[in-house]
């Protein structure tokens, strides 16, 4: 059957109830960031949008999820070369398709469809020697090389974290985990650095001092640390942050939207919304150990890794001790699409969730 009537008794209320928090606290903390106000019916917008789906999927059934997981990455893949040829370029990435008053990013499909894939790839599939990351590779490859193409190194590694998630909770050896750490450590320096752009060492750079470039590449780092500092304790009050306000901190309503919250509501905020978001995630995770197959459970990983990440990313931007990406803070950050596939991909989880014990 896959089509069927949601019964409330089998969702998963605490999972409901996290993401309805932080949703509420992200549209309050948003009506102190925008700049623009009129950009908050946008978010709204986008935010019921985003609702839709993740009650409309309830309509819909496990089976036919799984059955929709290659087509799925199929079509993202497609959007992804498309977006490439006719999107807009936005901040130096031509990784958007606008539509009307809102903006939709392929790679919010992508994720979602590429975890998709290797769930129902890797179900019967074991991780124990070499040549058993070829199908995942050609799963994953194209995603990541049309994404650096736009480029998008933020989203790549956002990719490549929930790859990971996915093959850990399949059992990937700590021998084959060791290696590719000794890898990455020979490729970094001798390959993946001498090919990131001028612009891109220079984040990494300024991240070891953001002194060296204090009115350009390291403004808004220096803005924003001082910001979540000058929080304190309590925090100065709602719309009273004068670094954010006063519009030091650029970008305060996207990738920068933590230090906005940070200044205003001090140290006890900020721990009030991170533990919010670790507790979102480990419930991701406790819903996948309930979860008696295995394409549940490397699919729900895949999800709790990629957001958990993107929350650390995010928050490491902020605080500068991570290079700017622009990755927005899910389900707090201004920005539609990022709202709406967040939630989708939530909705999923729910459904997955909801019919693990389907025969």
């Amino acid at each position: 059957m896959v089509l069927r009537r949601p019964n409330l008794l089998a969702y998963d209320f605490g999972l409901v109830a996290l993401v309805l928090a932080i949703l509420a606290l992200g549209l309050f903390n948003l009506r102190s960031a925008l700049p623009d106000p009129s950009l908050f019916s946008r978010q709204l917008l986008a935010l019921f949008l985003g609702l839709g789906l993740a009650v409309g999927v309830q309509f819909l059934s496990r089976r036919l999820v799984f059955a929709l997981a290659y087509p799925l990455y199929a079509l993202s893949l497609a959007l992804l070369v498309l977006v490439l040829l006719v999107g807009r370029e936005i901040n130096g990435a031509k990784a958007w398709f606008v539509l009307g008053p809102l903006q939709f990013q392929p790679l919010e499909l992508a994720k979602l469809g590429l975890v998709l894939a290797l769930a129902r790839l890797l179900e019967d599939r074991p991780i124990r020697r070499v040549w058993d990351y070829v199908l995942p590779g050609l799963l994953t490859l194209p995603v990541v090389a049309l994404l650096l193409l736009q480029p998008d190194l933020g989203g790549s590694l956002v990719v490549l974290f929930g790859v990971f998630a996915v093959l850990l909770v399949r059992g990937l050896p700590w021998k084959h985990l060791l290696l590719a750490a000794l890898a990455l450590a020979v490729l970094v320096p001798t390959l993946v650095w001498p090919n990131l752009r001028p612009y891109q060492r220079e984040r990494v750079l300024i991240v070891l001092d953001p002194y060296r470039d204090p009115l350009g590449q390291g403004f808004q780092v220096i803005q924003s640390t001082i910001a979540i500092g000058s929080g304190g304790l309590l925090g100065k009050g709602y719309g009273q942050g004068t670094q954010t306000q006063l519009g030091f901190v650029p970008f305060r309503h996207t990738d920068f939207v933590f230090a906005v919250w940070a200044e205003e509501w001090g140290f006890v905020g900020v721990a009030a919304l991170l533990a919010l978001y670790a507790l979102l995630v480990l419930r991701i995770l406790a819903l996948a150990l309930e979860c008696p197959r295995l394409a549940d459970r490397l699919f729900l990983a895949g999800v709790g890794g990629m957001l958990g990440f993107q929350v650390l990313v995010n928050l490491g931007v902020a605080l500068g001790v991570v290079p700017v990406t622009g990755l927005t803070l899910p389900l707090f950050s201004y920005g539609g699409s990022s709202l709406m596939a967040t939630l989708f991909s939530l909705g999923l989880v729910l459904l997955v969730h909801r019919d693990r014990a389907e025969p």
